[in-house]
């Protein structure tokens, strides 16, 4: 079974797709990039895309992989906020990420490729570290730490603390990967391994979102 499909929503950049597919297979191993998909989308008053309805829309769409990631080049959000970098369902198996805010050439500063990519890579793991059961924490070097800019994407870690990995196993995910085959369980725990802190730092938890 595949373990992370990466499915892109309208036009995505080729070299974006290819980028995560590359990085995310370190962690995930198979990696598979789809060809893009049209889907329906609801926009509010700002001409934003709704994330949670479409989150709701790509449920219903069949897929072998164990994990999907969504990419969409247009402005996301959720009622209530201006926007979001993404959106996924805590412990199940979409989540949807947008790089159009994460392209930030604020203050006079020329598009930095290099700093962009790697804020990409940090939002995928951020995401699917929700399908995991991880939830916003404390840690100021923790992926999962909550970001509302990308300054805030900068400065923390690709990577998450021993508190954020720590949950997982009591979160039900270890029984959704059990249920896939005997060597699910281990493929788990190696999965956390490669996703942990070298600094190992404490954490607090949080509330989920993103």
């Amino acid at each position: 079974m595949t373990v992370l499909e990466i499915l892109p929503i309208g036009c995505v950049e080729d070299e974006w797709l290819r980028y995560l597919r590359d990085r995310l297979a370190e962690f995930f191993g198979e990696v598979v990039v789809s060809p893009p998909v049209e889907v329906p989308l609801r926009f509010n008053s700002r001409g934003q895309v709704l994330a949670d309805h479409l989150l709701d829309t790509l449920a219903s769409r069949p897929t072998a992989a164990e994990r999907v990631l969504a990419v969409i080049d247009r402005d996301i959000t959720v009622a209530g906020v201006d926007y979001i970098f993404g959106l996924a369902a805590l412990g199940g198996r979409w989540a949807v990420i947008s790089p159009f805010r994460l392209r930030d050439a604020r203050h006079g500063r020329e598009w930095e490729r290099e700093l962009f990519l790697e804020r990409l890579l940090k939002e995928a793991l951020h995401e699917l570290g929700h399908t995991l059961g991880m939830v916003h924490c404390e840690n100021s070097e923790c992926n999962m730490k909550f970001s509302s800019t990308v300054d805030e994407i900068d400065r923390k870690s690709l990577l998450f603390c021993e508190s954020c990995l720590g949950t997982v196993f009591s979160s039900g995910a270890e029984k959704v990967y059990a249920t896939n085959g005997r060597g699910s369980r281990s493929f788990l725990r190696a999965l956390l391994g490669r996703l942990r802190l070298t600094q190992k730092p404490g954490a607090e938890q949080r509330d989920k979102g993103d």
